[in-house]
C-alpha cells in the first residue's frame, strides 16, 4: 500500500487537513485527544514535523526552527546525522531484527563500558522506561525485599513504581501496594534519606536516583546527597541505582562519574540508540548474574526488539561521536547560553536552571510550575523559531557552535520577556 494522498501533501510541505481533526470510522479522533505522545500536549494542536537536518526542524506550518527539544534529549547529535543515518541503513539493509543475537550489541555494550569502569556488564532494553523496571526487579531478586526509595520529582519512565514520585496526578491508575511499596524523599533532604531507611533498614531493596531531574525544575541533587545515599545503600546492603537515562550527556561517563559515585546499576537510554528505541541497564557482575540465562533459577528478561541492530548500530556510531572533548564543549556552550539569558530575565522573575547542556527557564524559585505557564513559554518560544519540550526543557546537540548558541539564547530571552510581560508577579 502507497503512502495516502493527505501524507504526501504533508510531506511535501502542502496544505492538508488539521491531523488533529482526522476521525476514525466512528467517529473518533484517530489518536486518543489526537496525540500519540501524551508528553506532545502543549494546550492547543500541535504543529507536526515534515523534516529534520542538523539542528533544524521543519514543520506542516511552514516554520523553520532550532530544534532544542531533540526527542526529549536523545538525539545528541540532532536530526540525521549522516554517519549515523548510514550505520542504520546498513543494518536495515542486512535484516531489521532477529531471534538470535546479533554481533552489533557487543559492540555497543563494549564501547558503554569503557565509559563506565566501575561496572561489568550490559543488558539491553527498548527505552529508559524498560531498563528501570528491570534494574528494580534485579535489585529485588538480589536482596529479597521489595520497598524502592525514590526522590521527589524524579523521573524514572512510566512503570508503576516510576509514577509514584511524580504525586497524585500520577498515581491515578497505580495500585496502593505499589504506592506503599515506594518511599518519596524530599530532593537533597539528607536527613529524610538517613532516617527513612534506618527505621527499615532490612525492608529497601533499592534507592534509584534521577540527579538532574526534569520534573522538579531541573534542580540538581546534590553531590551530598548522593554520597550518602552511597553510603547507606553500601552499609545496609541497598542496591544504588542511578538513573542516567538523560544524565549521561552531561560527561564522559555520565554525571555519577562526574560526582565521583560508582552506582551498582546504571540504567540509560536516548542518547545511545542514535535516534532509534533503546534502553540499557549497566551494572556489577553479581547483580547481572541474576538476567544470566545460564544460572539456575535467573529472572526472564525478553523484549522482541531489544538490542535489535539497527539501534545497536546507530548507537554505536553515536557514542564514538561524542567523545570527552565533545561532552565538554556542548556543556560549556549550555553554560554559556544560561549565563547569557540569566543576565537578561532575573529582573523579570525568571532563571535558567539546569546543568551543562541541559537548560530550562522557570519563574525564579520555583520548586513546580503549573502546566498553563509551562505551555505560554512553549509557544512564545515556537512563535521565535525555537522548539524546546512541553515542559521547556532545552537540550543542545553537536550541530550548534557558539553562533546556533547565542540564537537560542536571544529566541529564549524573547519568549521568556513576552510571558513575563503577560503575567506580572503578584
Amino acid at each position: 500500500m502507497g503512502t495516502s494522498n493527505h501524507t504526501e501533501r504533508i510531506l511535501e510541505g502542502g496544505p492538508a487537513v488539521d491531523p488533529h481533526l482526522r476521525r476514525g470510522p466512528r467517529g473518533f479522533p484517530l489518536l486518543p485527544g489526537g496525540y500519540g505522545r501524551s508528553t506532545y500536549y502543549t494546550g492547543a494542536p500541535s504543529p507536526y514535523a515534515i523534516r529534520g537536518e542538523g539542528y533544524r526542524v521543519w514543520d506542516d506550518r511552514g516554520h523553520e526552527l532550532i530544534d532544542a527539544n531533540n526527542n526529549f534529549t536523545s538525539l545528541i547529535h540532532g536530526n540525521a546525522q549522516p554517519e549515523i543515518t548510514e550505520a542504520a541503513t546498513k543494518a536495515i539493509a542486512s535484516g531489521a531484527s532477529w531471534g538470535i543475537p546479533n554481533l552489533y550489541e557487543w559492540e555497543l555494550a563494549d564501547l558503554l563500558l569503557s565509559r563506565l569502569p566501575a561496572l561489568d556488564q550490559v543488558r539491553f532494553a527498548n527505552s529508559g522506561t524498560e531498563a528501570v523496571m528491570s534494574a528494580i526487579r534485579i535489585a529485588r531478586a538480589s536482596t529479597g525485599r521489595e520497598r524502592v526509595i525514590v526522590t521527589q520529582g524524579g523521573y524514572h519512565g512510566t512503570s508503576e513504581v516510576a509514577l509514584v514520585p511524580g504525586g497524585p496526578s500520577y498515581t491515578r491508575g497505580v495500585t496502593r501496594g505499589v504506592i506503599n511499596d515506594v518511599t518519596s524523599v524530599p530532593l537533597n533532604d539528607i536527613e529524610f534519606l538517613r532516617q527513612a531507611i534506618e527505621a527499615a533498614p532490612d525492608s529497601y531493596a533499592a534507592i534509584i536516583l534521577d540527579l538532574l531531574p526534569n520534573r522538579a525544575g531541573l534542580l540538581s541533587i546534590s553531590e551530598e546527597f548522593v554520597r550518602e545515599a552511597r553510603r547507606l545503600a553500601t552499609r545496609y546492603g541497598i542496591v544504588l541505582i542511578i538513573d542516567e537515562t538523560i544524565s549521561l550527556r552531561l560527561g564522559y561517563g555520565g554525571l555519577s562519574r562526574e560526582y565521583g559515585v560508582d552506582p551498582d546499576l546504571l540504567t540509560t537510554g536516548k542518547l545511545i540508540g542514535g535516534g532509534f528505541p533503546v534502553g540499557a541497564i549497566v551494572g556489577l557482575a553479581a547483580l547481572m548474574a541474576e538476567v544470566d540465562p545460564t544460572r539456575p533459577g535467573s529472572l526472564p528478561h525478553g523484549g522482541t526488539f531489544s538490542g535489535n541492530p539497527v539501534s545497536m548500530a546507530a548507537g554505536a556510531v553515536a557514542l564514538r561521536l561524542y567523545p570527552e572533548d565533545e561532552v565538554k564543549r556542548l556543556n560549556q556552550l549550555g553554560d554559556l547560553t544560561r549565563d547569557a539569558v540569566n543576565s537578561r530575565i532575573l529582573e523579570a522573575g525568571w532563571e535558567v536552571r539546569g546543568r551543562g547542556s541541559l537548560l530550562r527557564a522557570v519563574p525564579a524559585g520555583a520548586t513546580k510550575v503549573d502546566e498553563a505557564t509551562q505551555h505560554r513559554l512553549w509557544w512564545a518560544t515556537y512563535e521565535r523559531g525555537l522548539l524546546g519540550s512541553p515542559a521547556n526543557l532545552l537540550s543542545l546537540s553537536t550541530p550548534m557552535d557558539e553562533s546556533i548558541a547565542a540564537e537560542i539564547g536571544d529566541r529564549l530571552t524573547e519568549a521568556v520577556l513576552k510571558v513575563a510581560q503577560d503575567s506580572p508577579r503578584s
